[in-house]
């Protein structure tokens, strides 16, 4: 089974990830690599997706049906993992989107790191930017 390593910080990209975290009390920063570990989880499970969804994003990253990723390196630049503790659950959130608002799960975040690693040449499909 061969493995694609992809470096979402690589500058090819290009990042539009602002570096905007607000400073909310009831949040903390997490370490940059256990962001990566969880968006790199989300990203594999929509690969494994049956379907159509699962087949154009397999033919997209031309990744053979048994393939898989590997996101070495860091997150894109100006997007941070914060968790959020209001009452006692630990929620996520991804600060960085130019529109100012966040992600509040790797999975929502994914369709916007799938656009950044298309080189933006379609319209993004995130929540986010409303596509």
């Amino acid at each position: 089974m061969a493995t694609t390593k992809i470096n979402l910080s690589a500058p090819i990209y290009g990042s539009d990830g602002t570096g905007i975290v607000p400073n909310n009390a009831d949040e903390r920063l997490e370490p940059a690599g256990e962001l990566l570990s969880v968006v790199q989880q989300a990203f594999r499970r929509q690969l494994r997706k049956a379907g159509q969804q699962g087949d154009a994003m397999r033919a997209m990253f031309d990744i053979g049906e048994y393939g898989s990723v590997e996101f070495v390196g860091q997150m894109p630049v100006g997007y941070t993992h914060v968790r959020l503790d209001p009452d006692g659950r630990r929620d996520i959130r991804i600060y960085g989107h130019p529109s100012g608002k966040f992600f509040n799960s790797a999975a929502k975040f994914v369709p916007h790191v799938v656009f950044l690693l298309r080189l933006k040449v379609d319209p993004c499909e995130c929540d986010l930017c409303g596509h």
